[in-house]
């Protein structure tokens, strides 16, 4: 009998191991998308899929990585640079998703892939400790015309946290932060997609977090300390039926934020607001985007 319950007590202990392993490499090191996944899945493939009109360009980044991008040209010559970031296991054919929808308002528009996504050579993300500093060499590495203009963060879910951050540590550089989806802890869209395929949290988020812990890459990660610390416009917008992001840490965020505007779209889903309520969506980016000129 103590022969079989040790038995039942190694196969558990290794399903939580070997379960918390595939969470952790799932968040660091997700499965790419290549210019192949665009294809199949009839995403943007440059900016004339947009009527837009923009170059493709390579950025330098820390570490002597280099990330793939697009400087696309935005409909309004006056309007300042936007700075996509984009979500997890996404890339720049998914960010131009969102493209058409800030052109209106924006000089330029940039996009690039996060490290351990899309063509990036750095193998490994790292939930944000290291990517507010690629978002800054980006942002360095544009041609003066365009770094000099008022910049504007637009990140969405994994890309909104991180935006939150970067404005949080360097509040000087960013004119106005949009956020679509945004999460202000960790395990937040982990404990949601965990539940959507019936799997129980614990042990899994748990052990996942004794091992982000010990390497500090979730140390501080609470993104309403750092939100609390930008002093501009910060617009947040977020959907009823967002099933990875619950609304009450999108208004968290907005709670912390000195400045901040809270959009709520009816039934919106993760990612797809701007989709699915395209002139809510729109004046919301206008009322926003005319706070920025009067600044």
């Amino acid at each position: 009998m103590i022969g079989l319950l040790l038995l039942f007590l190694t196969a558990y202990l290794l399903t939580a191991v070997i379960g918390a392993a595939v969470i952790v490499f799932a968040i660091l090191r997700p499965r790419r998308k290549s210019y192949a996944f665009a294809v199949a899945h009839d995403l943007p493939l440059e900016p004339g899929d947009l009527d837009l009109t923009g170059e493709e360009v390579t950025f330098n980044l820390p570490g002597n990585h280099t990330t793939p991008g697009w400087i696309i040209t935005g409909e309004n010559p006056a309007g300042p640079t936007v700075l996509v970031l984009h979500g997890h296991r996404d890339f720049t054919h998914g960010a131009m998703r969102f493209v058409k929808t800030l052109a209106p308002f924006a000089g330029h528009i940039v996009l690039f892939d996060w490290p351990g996504h899309g063509g990036c050579t750095a193998p490994w993300m790292t939930c944000g400790v290291r990517e507010p500093y690629d978002a800054l060499a980006v942002i360095d590495g544009l041609p003066d015309e365009i770094r000099d203009k008022p910049i504007v963060l637009f990140g969405y879910s994994l890309g909104g946290q991180i935006a939150v951050k970067t404005a949080g540590l360097y509040p000087d550089r960013f004119a106005g932060l949009i956020v679509d989806g945004a999460y202000r802890r960790w395990d937040t869209p982990i404990r949601k997609k965990l539940k959507l395929y019936r799997v129980p949290a614990f042990p899994f988020i748990q052990l996942a977090g004794l091992a982000f812990g010990l390497t500090g890459l979730i140390r501080n990660f609470d993104r309403a300390q750092h939100a609390k610390r930008f002093p501009g416009p910060m617009l947040l917008i977020h959907g009823t039926d967002d099933y990875i992001c619950p609304i009450h840490e999108a208004k968290d965020l907005a709670d912390a934020a000195p400045n901040s505007t809270f959009v709520l779209i009816q039934d919106g889903r993760h990612n797809k607001c701007h989709e699915q309520e395209p002139e809510q969506y729109a004046a919301a980016l206008k009322d926003f985007f005319q706070t920025i000129s009067k600044r």
